[in-house]
């Protein structure tokens, strides 16, 4: 089954950063993190969070990998989701999660979001053609005043800037920001979504 075969890609890639160590101030090693995420719950999937929304993407790894299994379950039940898709969208709800206001049943939220994020992104994105160099300037600025006034955070302006101001296809994106193809594709996803609910805003 792809399914299977695709988690089994990400527990093959978990192994090579088991041992890796997660920066201060929670400083263990990402299995030892991902134990208590599992023993502990909340409390340790609120630090792991709070340390990804600070730039350790390594934390952000082990909480993918403590629901895993979770959204394994889904792309196995119901065919129209790919587990790639479902951890693209978790990625993005690990990121901008709201530990302040929903400290509890952090796994149940995360996964329930990413399922709903999923749902809305079955439609493939149309494709955009290359902007004329005279939008280049347009875009560029749409984005920064969207990072101002808080509508997307950067990475996802990062991203959105190497697709649609520099043009990069989403390989060449995938490399130049060190993430893969379909976070890519959910980053632009997302900022675009954003954006076009917040045009009001940006006008």
């Amino acid at each position: 089954m792809a399914g299977c075969s695709t988690s089994a890609r990400f527990d093959a890639d978990w192994a090579r950063w088991a041992e890796a160590i997660l920066a201060a101030p929670l400083s263990v090693t990402a299995g030892e993190a991902l134990r208590r995420a599992r023993q502990d719950g909340d409390p340790w999937l609120a630090q792991l969070i709070g340390a990804t929304q600070s730039g350790d993407e390594l934390a952000g790894r082990c909480v993918v990998q403590a629901v895993l299994g979770r959204l394994v379950a889904i792309a196995r039940r119901d065919s129209r989701f790919d587990l790639d898709q479902l951890v693209g969208a978790l990625w993005l709800r690990i990121r901008s999660y709201p530990l302040e206001r929903r400290p509890r049943a952090i796994v149940s939220n995360l996964v329930l979001d990413a399922r709903k994020d999923a749902a809305a992104e079955l439609r493939p994105l149309p494709v955009t053609p290359p902007p004329a160099p005279s939008r280049h300037a347009i875009a560029a600025n749409l984005l920064v005043e969207a990072v101002r006034i808080g509508v997307i955070d950067a990475p996802i302006a990062e991203v959105m800037s190497s697709v649609y101001v520099l043009g990069l296809s989403g390989e060449a994106a995938a490399r130049r920001h060190g993430v893969t193809p379909t976070t890519v594709r959910w980053r632009c996803s997302a900022g675009m979504r954003r954006l076009a609910q917040a045009r009001e805003q940006l006008v």
